[in-house]
């Protein structure tokens, strides 16, 4: 029965009851003696990108009910995603005790590496209300690092659509384009770029991803790039999770011509907020 490719082994668990799934998932997914996640990695690989979908939301389902521990949820999708082994592109080491200031609810974890970046859970607001919205056929990522937010929003959306990472990292851009690649995902591309520098070259998109995408010094440039848009009669949304400050914030909640339609405590970071606003 284990030796049957993961796709069909996959196809044949979600085609059955709950606890048939559940069993599956603690059994190629068990915690060892370190308390470490260790994974039957065969049965991570070689997945079509619409099955994963099925598997998501099985995993979700099986914590939900308490029969998997909720602290490894984010290593099985990241680990299903092909997001992990990451070091090489996050080479900055980090003293210790240092790594995280207490909060390591929205870090990709590696030896000497620690990725900040926005939880599922969030993220799962930004694919309810973008599938809520007739009109956004296009998303842009600003800062697109590892390529989580755009490759989750492409195995869950309920609508293809046009999707843009741009990232001043090229060893980062060359990673995610591999993974999508991998995916074969045509509506994905991740591209090298300094957008502070070259603002054209996230014109025209129906939505703009933000997340800890500048630098606290160069709020300002990214801030008056969006104020020129706006002046100039474009008509778009701005999805944004707070990072570790608060001055990005309140410039978007202080620019004219910006509204905000909704505001969301984040689901699993303390004292930081999700905000929808419309040009």
């Amino acid at each position: 029965m284990f030796f049957q490719k993961a796709d069909k082994k996959w196809k044949k668990v979600l085609a059955g009851p709950i606890d048939q799934q559940s069993k599956f998932l603690n059994k190629i997914c068990q915690v060892n003696s370190r308390d470490a996640l260790v994974l039957r990695e065969r049965f991570f690989d070689n997945i079509e990108f619409p099955l994963m979908t099925e598997i998501f939301k099985s995993v979700k389902k099986i914590i939900a009910r308490g029969e998997f521990d909720p602290s490894f949820r984010d290593l099985i999708y990241d680990r299903l995603l092909r997001i992990i082994d990451i070091e090489h592109l996050y080479p900055e080491e980090y003293e210790e005790g240092n790594e995280c200031n207490g909060d390591d609810d929205n870090v990709i974890f590696g030896e000497n590496y620690h990725v900040y970046t926005a939880c599922y859970d969030d993220l799962d607001l930004l694919i309810s209300f973008i599938n809520s919205r007739s009109d956004i056929k296009s998303v842009c990522d600003l800062g697109s690092g590892t390529g989580r937010a755009l490759l989750y929003m492409a195995l869950m959306m309920d609508k293809k659509l046009d999707y843009l990472g741009l990232e001043l990292v090229e060893e980062r851009v060359e990673f995610t384009n591999s993974v999508a690649s991998y995916f074969k995902l045509d509506n994905v591309k991740f591209e090298t770029c300094d957008f502070l520098e070259n603002p054209q070259a996230f014109a025209g998109r129906d939505v703009y991803y933000l997340y800890d995408s500048v630098g606290t010094d160069n709020v300002p440039r990214l801030i008056a790039h969006f104020k020129d848009l706006i002046d100039s009669g474009a008509k778009f949304y701005l999805l944004f999770i707070s990072g570790w400050d608060e001055i990005m914030l309140n410039s978007l909640d202080n620019l004219a011509g910006l509204e905000k339609l909704e505001s969301h405590q984040s689901r699993k970071q303390q004292g930081r907020v999700v905000n929808f606003y419309r040009s």
